[in-house]
């Protein structure tokens, strides 16, 4: 008995040892053995301290896992999470509270972080998209244990909230400074450019894109930016309010949302200033906040406003946004007459093409709405544009009209298809995978291929969403991908 307890303290170590290689796969390797030890509190102490000290989010995976199938070996660790998530999966401030003190009760000696709104935002959103799954935190302790459905539901909840937690993780100082310093100097570079330029989206872009390697710290640096950009929003120099504005719009398309109640306050005191530059911006902005998350008080007024603005790119942010904002509100019927209008009546093929397409997305609680904008689209059947016939057959394709798959393929059997059409193709059909006839689904990709084979990239089109060979061939590429995918 000695001997077998002093055989299992060596493997033990040996264990530990490998948890901490500098291998990702060693790690990964030792993870799964210490996660089937003899005893369960041990692994369950060595995984949370292993996975608190996972190098980046890239190899996280591989140990929570593990961690996960520990924590459910041991009978009171595993139901005392499972009270967690089932106590506070409507507060997720009191859920990382007590998740970072039960951590701490293993000696995880990582500070816990500062519970913010981020944070909170963060943790909800991955609890409401578990839920939207079929997740229910309540009947964790009723199902079985063992069962490959518990696993699952249990293991993926425990990754999600503990990875949101490592994502907190501080920017050093000295690397905070720097980053600062980096985004002062890129703000500087793209203020002699005009406003929505492509050289001063070029070096916003290459500000704001995420890097090629995942860091716990990549969150961090994103609020940093944030902060930046924020900044120069309250400044009274106009262009230089434009310029934050922008670079906002670019940091909301590339980053994790955050600062978004300090983003929304900014955007308020913008739009009540009515700079046209940073008024088309700004709402587009807010059409990105709603996408994200819908806003408790969304400006729909402003957005309806908007559509009589002098300005073009103002009009075309407006509609643009409508779909996002509109549908399901008391101001439904204004929007679709409002989008309507628009469509018929504005001047510039821009916010035409905006408000078709916001048509044929909006999602209308009000029956008589959605045939207000389907019959509206009806009418731009035939438009010589094919913007216009997109979002005709995309609306028609959207709310499942007869023969709308009868119009898709008639154009995509023309001989000049535009780009449009296969965008739409790959939209449709990844959004309603089910909903795509096999036959349906077998003809599209046949014509797919034809035009692949044909080198359709290659042909001269004259396309501002698809401008060069390369765009239009990852198009192709991506749509046949989403065609290909299994049931």
């Amino acid at each position: 008995m000695f001997f077998g307890r002093r055989r299992e303290q060596e493997r033990q170590r040996g264990l530990a040892t490998r948890l901490g290689s500098a291998e990702a796969e060693v790690r990964a390797g030792a993870a799964k053995e210490v996660a089937q030890a003899r005893d369960p509190v041990w692994a369950v102490r060595e995984l949370a301290r292993a996975l608190d000290g996972e190098p980046t989010p890239e190899t996280f995976d591989a140990i929570a896992g593990p961690f996960a199938d520990a924590l459910c070996r041991e009978r009171a660790t595993r139901q005392r999470v499972e009270q967690m998530f089932a106590s506070h999966v409507d507060d997720p401030v009191a859920l990382v509270r007590d998740w970072t003190a039960f951590l701490a009760e293993l000696g995880v000696e990582t500070a816990a972080p500062r519970a913010d709104d981020d944070l909170a935002q963060e943790v909800r959103g991955r609890l409401e998209r578990l839920r939207e799954q079929g997740w229910r935190p309540h009947e964790l302790a009723r199902m079985r244990p063992d069962s490959f459905a518990y696993m699952v539901a249990f293991g993926t909840a425990v990754e999600l909230l503990h990875e949101a937690v490592l994502r907190t993780a501080p920017l050093p100082p000295l690397e905070a400074e720097r980053a600062r310093q980096e985004t002062r100097d890129a703000f500087e570079r793209a203020l002699v450019h005009p406003a929505d330029s492509d050289e001063r989206g070029d070096i916003l872009i290459d500000l704001c894109e995420r890097p090629d390697t995942e860091s716990w710290t990549d969150r961090s640096l994103a609020v940093l930016r944030v902060e930046e950009a924020l900044a120069l929003c309250r400044s009274a120099a106009p262009d230089r309010a434009t310029l934050g504005v922008e670079a906002l719009e670019c940091m909301l398309l590339f980053s994790d949302e955050v600062r978004r109640d300090a983003i929304r306050e900014s955007l308020d005191r913008l739009c009540a200033q009515r700079q046209p530059n940073a008024l088309a911006t700004a709402l587009r902005c807010y059409t990105l906040l709603q996408n994200e998350r819908p806003l408790s008080d969304p400006p729909v007024g402003l957005f309806l406003t908007a559509l009589s603005h002098p300005d073009a790119p103002v009009r075309a942010a407006a509609a643009s946004g409508l779909d996002a904002f509109g549908g399901g509100l008391p101001e439904e019927g204004r929007v679709v007459a409002a989008l309507v209008d628009a469509l018929d009546q504005d001047p510039e093929i821009t916010v035409v093409r905006a408000a078709a397409t916001s048509l044929a997305l909006i999602v209308c609680s009000e029956e008589s709405n959605t045939r207000a904008a389907s019959l509206a689209l009806t009418r731009k059947a035939d438009a010589a544009d094919a913007r216009l016939r997109a979002a005709s057959v995309e609306g028609a394709l959207f709310r499942e009209e007869p023969g709308a798959f009868a119009r898709l393929l008639a154009e995509l059997e023309r001989p000049d298809v535009e780009p449009v059409f296969v965008h739409v193709t790959d939209f449709i059909c990844g959004l309603k995978y089910g909903g795509v006839p096999g036959p349906v689904r077998s003809e599209l990709t046949r014509l797919l291929e034809q035009l692949d084979h044909a080198g359709w990239p290659e042909l001269p089109v004259d396309d501002d969403l698809y401008p060069d060979p390369e765009d239009r061939a990852d198009l192709l590429e991506k749509t046949l991908e989403t065609l290909r995918a299994p049931a």
